[in-house]
């Protein structure tokens, strides 16, 4: 029969205590927060349009508004004939408003006609953090009513006049203006 004594007893346990792993901290209360990006997270998609997939719109101008579900980079667009339907009439390029989401496009439209565009067929349309936006087809077609003012085309579209998707010489494309002067003549 052995014998051990107590002074023994606590040595083994203190032995077995070292190197034993301690016990977790409690885990925190989770903290909310709002809006983030995470770089290589989601790929930017669509989240409205107008004229929105599918609708009717007034023939004339009209103003194309592609809103993302992110914020975008301002030089990076591609808008392409989808299929064999008609492709508006558009300006060479959109312009980035100052939400950094929404890209607007001044167009003309034929009355009774139906178009499809192709939105990031080539992959340019870029999330801030560099993801391409996924691809995807508008389909809208046109009435007889006529739309003849840029005002108006602007109103149909939910945008304001401030909006305007034509940028002036100091416009660097991402919806502000540049404080740069104009380039001056030389003789």
């Amino acid at each position: 029969m052995t014998v051990v004594s107590a002074r023994a007893l606590a040595a083994i346990a203190l032995a077995g205590t070292i190197g034993a792993t301690p016990a977790p901290p409690p885990m925190a209360k989770p903290t909310p927060v709002s809006e983030f990006v995470v770089t290589g997270g989601p790929a930017p998609k669509v989240s409205a349009s107008y004229p929105a997939d599918g609708a009717e719109v007034p023939a004339g101008v009209l103003v194309l508004k592609i809103v993302f579900d992110q914020p975008m980079t301002p030089g990076g667009w591609s808008y392409g004939r989808s299929g064999t339907v008609d492709f508006p009439g558009c300006l060479a390029k959109p312009r980035l408003l100052a939400d950094q989401r929404t890209f607007v496009l001044l167009c003309t439209v034929a009355p009774h006609k139906t178009y499809a565009l192709e939105i990031n067929a080539v992959k340019d349309f870029a999330s801030a953090s560099g993801r391409p936006a996924a691809p995807t087809v508008l389909r809208f077609s046109t009435g007889d009513t006529d739309s003849r003012y840029l005002h108006d085309a602007l109103q149909q579209a939910g945008l304001t006049d401030a909006d305007d998707p034509i940028m002036g010489w100091r416009d660097t494309g991402g919806g502000v203006s540049a404080s740069s002067l104009p380039p001056t003549a030389q003789p």
